[in-house]
């Protein structure tokens, strides 16, 4: 709308005036050019237009899991060693077997059946998994309260420790591979091992040796959650020395 120049206070100030309308004009001119071209562009633009929307995801990973169910080989975290640790490293341990947990999520990857043995609902362990862990009643794994060496008969059984003198070579369809469910910040040599000794089960420990120079026996210990994925990536056809490669702290100067 045009001013009458007597609105004006000065031939400068009506200068301005029209300067900021033209301002205005121009920037309305750009804003409808942009929402016509963006109009004109093809409203799928997804570089993977096969890429699952969030809820056909989560459907996907939730049929995964329960497939897990009949999955082969059996992976079992032993968690009888609660007694050997505090509030924090408890915390730590359920952390830790959520992780696991996760990585069965990954469509890709062909499953373990995840069974979690000594954990009643008496313990410290299940009741902090029922406290912070959501849905934790409903995961797709087997849990039993019993002995891991009641469970399976003892010639199934190959458990994992970094004391074993055994290297794990081959990932075998027909056992059942126990990580011992624990974190112990002061690292108690043998826990894992003697137990087996006495009950007449073999041990094998990841050939971490084999592939890298060792400078003391504490690289040698990893996460639940670590193990665990180092036998995932080896069942999917990865060499060790790559699933380790990918999964050994880099702070712990491991050479090759």
């Amino acid at each position: 709308m045009a001013e009458d120049e007597s609105s004006f206070p000065s031939k400068s100030a009506r200068k301005r005036f029209l300067r900021l309308e033209r301002l205005k004009t121009h920037r309305k001119e750009v804003d409808k050019r942009k929402k016509e071209a963006k109009r004109a562009l093809p409203r799928v633009l997804d570089p993977n237009p096969d890429r699952l929307c969030k809820r056909e995801r989560i459907q996907a990973e939730k049929e995964h899991l329960r497939a897990s169910l009949q999955s082969l080989p059996r992976v079992a975290i032993d968690c009888a060693y609660e007694h050997f640790m505090s509030e924090k490293e408890l915390n730590k341990t359920r952390s830790q077997v959520q992780r696991c947990y996760s990585l069965l999520k990954r469509t890709e990857l062909k499953n373990f059946h995840l069974h979690l043995s000594n954990l009643p609902e008496t313990s410290a362990l299940y009741k902090s998994f029922l406290d912070k862990t959501a849905g934790f009643e409903g995961m797709y794994l087997t849990r039993f309260a019993g002995s891991i060496f009641e469970q399976f008969p003892a010639e199934d059984l190959v458990y994992l420790t970094p004391d074993s003198p055994h290297p794990l070579t081959e990932i075998s369809l027909t056992s059942v591979y126990v990580i011992g469910g624990f974190v112990d910040d002061n690292i108690k040599r043998n826990t894992s091992l003697d137990r087996c000794l006495v009950e007449g089960v073999r041990t094998a420990r990841l050939p971490i040796q084999e592939h890298y120079e060792i400078g003391n026996h504490k690289q040698c210990v990893l996460t639940i959650n670590q193990v665990f994925e180092v036998l995932l990536m080896v069942h999917n056809g990865m060499e060790w020395a790559e699933a380790l490669d990918g999964i050994l702290p880099k702070r712990k100067a491991y050479l090759p």
